[in-house]
């Protein structure tokens, strides 16, 4: 079996050296080209774990090489979310009043190594907190009103500990690995009515208001009692048996919180926190396909230092990605190094790690939407007037490009075969797979984890049909929550 592997900054690598795994830096692990065929254990312990730090892609690149990482990055975002902790208090809420009851002050905070804390009193409790938490070192800052509750959780970092602190996080660690422990998600609970969260506002949504009604009427056909909530409204989740995003998802948006708090309650969600996680960010994504032996343009996954190195090598043109873009929006084309500069420089003060691709023009992109690993509908979308992209953003404005649909059956086999690999890989919810053809070869793009499905556009071919596929899906996963047999 591999040895586990300790991500640290330079500064700690030594204080775990004798631990019999290996050890390595951020940027380290990030570069790290091993054989694709090891998986590994990963204890990310960064000092730099934000949202598109080296911490962070540390964990995110883990998953795309189907390494065994904490924290994931799901964990990581979700200690960004208060309600989050909301419904952590009330899940161990028996648990923290026992623990804590010979407490005098109103305010307590508790340090997590690895499931446990220094003073072994609290060690059951730091254990619940790990197996719901799932991240190796972090810290829970409680507070007394009426009862005990979670008033934030931060992840912790070597840099901050003292030094008793940091020998008895190289102990827990020495401790976590020896006994082997890596704890499994809890049992579930059921409900059943259905939610579609949309955004009336929002200038590209994946569907449209006509789109909407008729999913209305598909859920209601399947037995669901269906209601619209909007983010504004302040929802209460915990009412439905299911949710359906159709806003434009990201990690740190509001749509991701709500869908991580929605399966947290035990819903049936569509889309859900991990394929949210996967899907938005192209930096996950390259590691993915280059596992999975997937051809794609040729990528560079470039930091500001390593860009500066390399710039004046780049090909033109090229494109510019932002890791989390989407709607055409967080992505250039540049014809010459200014531009390449200009948009590379501009795309930094976002993100530490930025795209550039090769060019590949075609006049269309192929759109393959799949639903529980089987094709749901097949469409190709044109790029807009004289532009090279399917929606061009310009002055405020967009402008799209024309659309075909496609029968499925009628669709290339290498072109269903490579959509259905990767979307397997993310997980059996709703997705959309993009690719481009040029000539014989083909090229995947991205995969989107809120396919458009617009009234007259995707629903051509299938008309209520594509509805109703999705109610039924949703239908059979509620069932099953429940222990129905259908």
């Amino acid at each position: 079996m591999n040895k586990p592997i300790i991500i640290v900054n330079e500064k700690h690598k030594q204080k775990f050296s004798h631990l019999g795994v290996l050890v390595k830096t951020p940027i380290e692990y990030i570069l790290d080209n091993h054989n694709k065929q090891n998986k590994f254990k990963v204890f990310n312990l960064s000092s730099n774990m934000g949202y598109q730090e080296q911490g962070y892609y540390v964990s995110l690149l883990a998953e795309a090489r189907k390494d065994k990482i904490l924290p994931s990055p799901r964990s990581i975002q979700d200690l960004t979310d208060r309600r989050i902790n909301r419904v952590l208090s009330e899940e161990i809420s028996n648990l923290v009043e026992k623990n804590l009851k010979k407490i005098k002050s109103d305010q307590f905070d508790l340090s997590v190594y690895f499931g446990q804390n220094i003073a072994s009193t609290y060690n059951k409790l730091s254990w619940e907190l790990y197996r719901m938490i799932q991240a190796p070192m972090f810290k829970v800052y409680f507070e007394k009103k009426n009862s005990w509750d979670i008033k934030k959780i931060i992840l912790l970092t070597p840099s901050e500990l003292n030094s008793t602190h940091m020998n008895f996080l190289v102990e827990a660690t020495k401790n976590y690995i020896e006994q082997k422990k890596f704890s499994k998600t809890a049992g579930t609970k059921y409900i059943y009515d259905m939610a579609i969260l949309y955004d009336q506002n929002e200038k590209h949504p994946p569907s449209d208001s006509r789109a909407l009604k008729k999913f209305i009427n598909a859920f209601q056909k399947n037995g669901f009692k269906t209601q619209l909530i909007q983010n504004s409204e302040r929802p209460d989740i915990n009412n439905f048996d299911a949710l359906f995003i159709r806003e434009t998802t990201n990690v740190t948006h509001h749509t991701y919180r709500i869908s991580r708090s929605a399966e947290i309650e035990r819903l049936v969600v569509i889309d859900d926190p991990d394929s949210i996680v996967r899907c938005t960010n192209k930096v996950y994504l390259e590691q993915l396909l280059d596992r999975l032996n997937i051809t794609r343009p040729k990528t560079l996954i470039l930091d500001s230092a390593r860009f500066n190195k390399i710039k004046n090598e780049i090909q033109f043109p090229c494109i510019i990605k932002q890791p989390d873009s989407a709607f055409s929006q967080g992505v250039y084309k540049a014809d010459d190094i200014e531009e390449l500069k200009l948009f590379a420089n501009r795309l930094f003060k976002k993100t530490e790690l930025i795209l550039i691709q090769e060019y590949i023009p075609t006049d269309f992109d192929w759109r393959i939407s799949i639903l529980n690993n089987e094709i749901l509908y097949v469409c190709k979308y044109y790029m807009a007037n004289g532009h090279w992209q399917i929606i061009n953003n310009k002055n405020g404005k967009s402008e799209e490009g024309k659309f075909e649909c496609i029968s499925p059956t009628n669709t290339p086999e290498k072109i269903k075969k490579i959509a259905l690999k990767v979307s397997n890989e993310i997980g059996k919810g709703l997705y959309g797979v993009d690719l481009k053809q040029k000539g014989n070869d083909i090229y995947f793009i991205e995969i989107n984890d809120n396919p458009s499905i617009e009234s007259g556009v995707e629903d051509q071919i299938l008309g209520e049909k594509l509805y109703d596929e999705i109610a039924k899906y949703f239908l059979f996963e509620c069932h099953k929550k429940r222990g129905i047999n259908v």
